[in-house]
């Protein structure tokens, strides 16, 4: 294959090839994108912004991927990435960004997907509540803070170790166990000793359970012969509390080892913990799963020591209790954000019927309970059910009730005089709001259809994908709904997601 650089947007490209090529754009995956003799080309390694210099590695008939060979003209929003690793895991695709470039990109890709895919003209959406924005009463952003692109390391700590919730791999191999997390692009792990999105306490919990492996205190399970034992490990953690959950995804109910283990590592995590981040091993349970595909569910959770659940406290003073195979949002600090958006759509008079749908373990509808007339909650998960009934419980609301079942299926039973499941202690004749807050895949469209016909007046939609959030839009448009408008909520700092609260209001 030819080595000579194209410069010529008229000439085939073809895979081997090197061609220059300008960055205009960023994947969902972080990949950079830019356009040569119209064809869409994603290139790894390069920002929007960049002159590059890159080889096709894959041609297909509407795209080609490659990867960056020389970095020809830096982006401006160029910053150095604090992280060693930033290069090679897949987990901050954003870190070599300034933090108003993230927010930028991730305001433009929504309103892109809304526009292609929802098929909305110029839809109405307002800035992003980054994580760099102090909080007033009402919601609203009140102050400008430190941001992700200044070369001071404290301004990246003001945003970053913002997950509450971090899942490790583990693999074993001839020179000493892996702990951390997949390559970027790849199945193979990145063995990381510190990542600046978690927690020092979580960190020191990952790196006590790599000694442990080196010391074979556990071994790692092997898929090729089905024997071993650890196949992964999830930290959780209470930023209100200070109180951390272990879970070790395992092939057995035993935990091998199991008193040299936990105080391993509750001595690792005591080591860090100062009086401003006071965390502690509250829970340690065992997530048995014995499947070939580890994305099957887990067939139990076994306590092995300590509580079955840690318990948060938001800001606002509302307690959650979490367990171990429980939802709950991974920026702490951003979810009052986001829930505040949510009151702020729904706008709440007195009296209101809420359903909280996909509710997991009941935050959001508790977090507005007070101005409403009932929360009807509804989940698949049994699980989360009991945990949404327990936090209503310990936060004293009574006017919440929680069902579990797919969500298209139990909410027309409930308005239906004639279902066995009908409600009678809602006022039929007050206004009914239904807040969505589905997976990445987005709602079912049996969901959306049986939303409509229960004749809600208002939907608020809260999305960590904006593709599906976009295509479930157009289809609420075809149901009668119109879309009002969307705020970004920035999650999750550094990466190319991002959460979407969108308003939907019933046509007359």
């Amino acid at each position: 294959m030819s080595e000579n650089i194209d410069k010529t947007a008229a000439l085939v490209v073809n895979e081997g090839q090197i061609i220059e090529l300008e960055i205009t754009d960023m994947t969902d995956d972080g990949k950079g994108l830019g356009r040569l003799s119209g064809l869409a080309i994603f290139v790894a390694g390069a920002v929007p912004g960049d002159k590059v210099s890159a080889r096709i590695t894959r041609l297909k008939k509407r795209y080609a991927l490659a990867e960056t060979i020389t970095l020809l003209e830096a982006s401006a929003a160029r910053v150095k990435p604090p992280c060693p690793y930033c290069n090679d895991c897949g987990g901050c695709s954003m870190l070599e960004l300034s933090y108003e470039e993230q927010l930028r990109i991730k305001r433009k890709n929504i309103i892109t997907k809304l526009e292609r895919i929802g098929a909305l003209e110029e839809p109405t959406v307002r800035e992003v509540l980054g994580a760099a924005d102090r909080i007033g009463a009402d919601g609203g952003q009140v102050e400008e803070g430190g941001i992700a692109g200044d070369s001071d390391s404290e301004s990246f700590e003001s945003i970053l170790r913002y997950r509450n919730k971090a899942e490790f791999t583990v693999a074993m191999t001839s020179a000493g166990p892996l702990v951390g997390f997949n390559k970027r692009g790849s199945n193979k792990i990145v063995d990381c000793t510190d990542c600046l999105l978690q927690k020092r306490a979580t960190m020191a919990a990952a790196n006590a359970v790599r000694e442990i492996l080196r010391c074979k205190l556990l071994n790692v399970y092997d898929a090729r012969h089905g024997k071993g034992f650890l196949r992964g490990f999830t930290i959780k953690v209470c930023e209100g509390t200070g109180e951390m959950m272990l879970i070790f995804t395992g092939t057995s109910k035993q935990l091998p080892n199991a008193e040299k283990v936990i105080y391993t590592i509750s001595d690792a995590i005591d080591a860090v913990s100062t009086d401003e981040e006071p965390y502690f091993l509250q829970s340690v349970v065992i997530e048995v799963n014995k499947a070939k595909d580890l994305r099957e569910p887990a067939s139990a959770y076994e306590v092995v020591a300590g509580s079955n659940t840690i318990t948060d406290i938001t800001d606002d003073g509302m307690k959650f209790e979490i367990s171990a195979p429980a939802f709950y949002q991974v920026n702490t600090k951003q979810m009052s954000k986001l829930y505040a958006k949510v009151r702020e759509y729904a706008c709440l008079k007195g009296g209101e019927t809420v359903f909280d749908l996909y509710c997991g373990i009941g935050t959001i509808g508790l977090s507005m309970a007070a101005d409403a007339g009932m929360i009807i909650g509804i989940e698949s998960v049994k699980n989360a059910v009991i945990d949404a009934n327990r936090n209503a419980v310990i936060n004293g609301i009574v006017n919440a009730r929680y069902y579990t079942g797919r969500a298209e299926q139990v909410m027309p039973r409930l308005l239906d005089k004639e279902d066995k499941l009908f409600v009678d202690y809602i006022n039929e004749n007050a206004p009914k709001i239904a807040i969505l807050d589905p997976p990445r895949a987005g709602c079912d469209e049996a969901l959306l259809r049986a939303v409509a016909r229960c004749d809600v007046d208002k939907i608020v939609y809260v999305s960590c994908d904006p593709g599906t959030l976009a295509r479930d839009i157009k289809l609420f448009g075809e149901l009668g709904y119109e879309f009002v408008e969307a705020t970004p909520v920035d999650m999750f700092v550094a990466t190319m997601h991002v959460e979407t609260v969108a308003l939907l209001s019933k046509l007359d």
